[in-house]
């Protein structure tokens, strides 16, 4: 991605890069909100129109680039993955509690209407835990969305539904947000804006 956009500082301009190993932080130009996801090509359009309003002296920046609002279960994702930003194992675990969390709530697969189950939601508890994650309030998506032409839509609970073994599903889930994870950390900005959760 450093390839694509320039993080080195432009005639001083204040740089909004958030140093991390996992996914691409930058802060808001905004204190306020929600954190937003955009594509790399979004972003260069974004940091282009913000270099031009900061070197013509304004303090507000009035273009925001195409993005996904991320609320929800999203935001408590995407705040796990910045609470692990520099290490990306736990960021990897962060991904894969998400994945179990999507599956029990929006899977249909005949393995979870047996008793198994319980041993999913033991894993769960545990990873919970562990990483000291929470989602709050009535959230029905977990793994953070996905432009249809990086990833399918429907692709990982549909190969959930195909698992036959409890093994089978770990193996999914685990393979699947591993690939969900490439993509966003390889195709995404994230900006966030500067309030106390984030700071």
């Amino acid at each position: 991605m450093a390839e694509i956009i320039d993080f080195r500082k432009k005639n001083g301009l204040p740089s909004n890069i958030i140093s991390s190993s996992t996914f691409h932080f930058r802060w808001a130009d905004w204190d306020s909100g929600s954190p937003i996801q955009c594509t790399i090509k979004e972003a260069e359009k974004y940091e282009k129109h913000r270099i031009e309003t900061i070197q013509k002296g304004h303090q507000h920046i009035s273009f925001v680039p195409n993005h996904f609002t991320l609320t929800g279960g999203y935001y408590y994702t995407v705040r796990g993955i910045f609470t692990y930003r520099d290490d990306e194992p736990k960021a990897l675990e962060v991904y894969l509690l998400a994945g179990l969390m999507e599956c029990v709530v929006n899977s249909t697969a005949p393995i979870l209407r047996t008793d198994l189950l319980r041993s999913v939601y033991n894993k769960i508890l545990s990873l919970k835990d562990s990483l000291k994650i929470r989602w709050q309030g009535n959230i029905n998506h977990f793994l953070l969305p996905i432009h249809p032409g990086f990833y399918g839509p429907g692709l990982f609970l549909s190969k959930l539904n195909t698992c036959q073994t409890l093994n089978d599903l770990y193996k999914t889930i685990k393979m699947e947000t591993r690939k969900q994870y490439d993509i966003v950390k390889a195709q995404y900005v994230f900006y966030l804006p500067r309030n106390i959760l984030f700071v």
